[in-house]
């Protein structure tokens, strides 16, 4: 990083280097057009991400039902006697039976803020383009997330909204002070944060972080794990998601207190988990058919998923489907409710197998089609992958032009500085008034 040294502060005409440097950086970089190609790119990089990243989420929501159902839960339910511990199913694993709960302690994320400033919007150093590298977690754990912030975005609410495109729980916060920037990580006790700046001095100063409290940022909560007994067994967790604490059941914690966690078989179950499928089948495929017009990348993927999950169904008895209540139309499922029940009164144990058994049973093929998306091999990883390499190349080009803008703009002021000394024989031997720094920069 280029920085100001002390003897340059102020100039024989009193104006201040360190603004004029700010000044000199930001148009080297406003007339760099390798600049405005790179924010291009990065652009276009990301929205290609982000559209990939969305279909990813509908898959998973409808393999978690799918999944669930296709690990032979279909008939049965978890239910919880408060609401502070949230339960489901989410193997075959699970065993009638009824487990006590014990939350002492929630688990939360580190919170980090700035200090206050007077205004949200004002802008901040001098609006050169700024890489914040935030890191969290540890080993195989760790997690990098990079931040661009260009011309335009250098506010609080500008950063705020950049690192929130990025996937990050960020926010702008007011109190008595003034407005400050606020930075939430991943709940756990392991996954603490670390940020740093490349780029503008200023922001380097804002939002810089090192556990212990180096730089500008202070942490104001701390990372820490969930602490929970199960039927007398101490548990320790780095979410409030709990999967492993009761066979075949997900915990979800919401508040501390004792509870009591059931797990029952019943007819009911099957209607439930039957919709639930539905439900999350049609939500999925509603929003595949709006991400597949994003863009070329994301029509591609679109239409890989679709295509499995047309040969899943193709192997289904679309008789045995109507039987039970189910059909296709326009690509969604429909449910006749009332037929569903009838089969199961009718015989419970074979819709369970129709569903779920193990090989070809309707959630086993589904589940088994969406699972294929998330393969090394598939689609969606290799655009992933390849997006994400190509973003890291940008990163490293972007910061290469800023530290190449700050050195010609620490030189210009070296020289300007020098020059109105008369410490240059050049502009020593210039006759009239010295020159401003903007006749110097012309």
């Amino acid at each position: 990083m280029t920085t100001i040294p002390s003897s340059l502060f102020t100039s024989q005409a009193g104006t201040q280097v360190s603004d004029l440097y700010a000044t000199a950086a930001k148009s080297l970089m406003n007339q760099n057009p390798a600049l405005k190609t790179i924010d291009a790119q990065w652009r276009r990089d990301e929205a290609r991400l982000s559209n990939l990243g969305k279909i990813a989420q509908a898959l998973d929501g409808f393999a978690a039902s799918a999944g669930k159902v296709a690990a032979g839960a279909l008939d049965m339910a978890a239910t919880s006697s408060g609401k502070g511990v949230g339960a489901r199913l989410a193997s075959g694993t699970a065993t009638p039976g009824v487990h006590s709960i014990d939350v002492a302690q929630l688990a939360q994320a580190q919170q980090l803020a700035t200090r206050a400033l007077p205004g949200k919007d004002t802008p901040l150093g001098a609006g050169g383009t700024t890489l914040i590298r935030i890191e969290s977690g540890q080993g195989g754990n760790a997690l990098t997330t990079t931040v661009k912030i260009g011309p335009g975005d250098n506010t609080l609410e500008g950063i705020a909204a950049a690192m929130r495109e990025a996937g990050l729980d960020a926010k702008v916060v007011q109190d008595g002070k003034g407005y400050s920037l606020s930075l939430s990580g991943k709940p756990g006790a392991a996954n603490g944060m670390r940020v740093q700046v490349a780029g503008d001095p200023a922001l380097q100063a804002l939002l810089g972080y090192e556990p212990g409290g180096g730089g500008g940022m202070r942490q104001q909560v701390a990372a820490q794990d969930a602490k929970l007994t199960v039927d007398g067994k101490s548990i320790t967790s780095s979410t409030n998601n709990v999967d492993a604490a009761i066979p075949g059941v997900a915990l979800t914690l919401a508040a501390t207190g004792k509870v009591d966690v059931t797990v029952t078989r019943s007819n009911d179950a099957i209607t439930r988990n039957v919709k639930g499928v539905v439900e999350t089948f049609n939500v999925m495929h509603a929003s595949l058919a709006e991400l597949g017009g994003k863009d070329a990348d994301a029509s591609a993927a679109v239409q890989q998923v679709q295509g499995q999950i047309g040969k899943a169904l193709d192997k289904l008895d679309a008789t045995k489907l109507a039987d039970m209540g189910l059909s296709f139309k326009g690509g969604k499922l429909q449910l006749d409710e009332t037929k569903l029940k009838a089969a199961i009164a009718a015989d419970p144990e074979g819709v369970a197998t129709f569903f779920s058994n193990g090989t070809d049973g309707v959630a086993d093929q589904l589940s088994g089609a969406i699972a294929g998306q998330f393969a090394s091999g598939s689609a969606l990883y290799k655009q992933a992958d390849a997006l994400e390499k190509d973003m890291e190349t940008l990163a490293a080009q972007r910061s290469q032009i800023t530290e190449t803008a700050s050195r010609q703009a620490m030189l210009l002021m070296q020289q300007y500085s020098a020059a109105g000394s008369g410490a240059s024989s050049l502009f020593g031997m210039l006759q009239g008034p010295p020159m401003s720094a903007f006749d110097f920069m012309a």
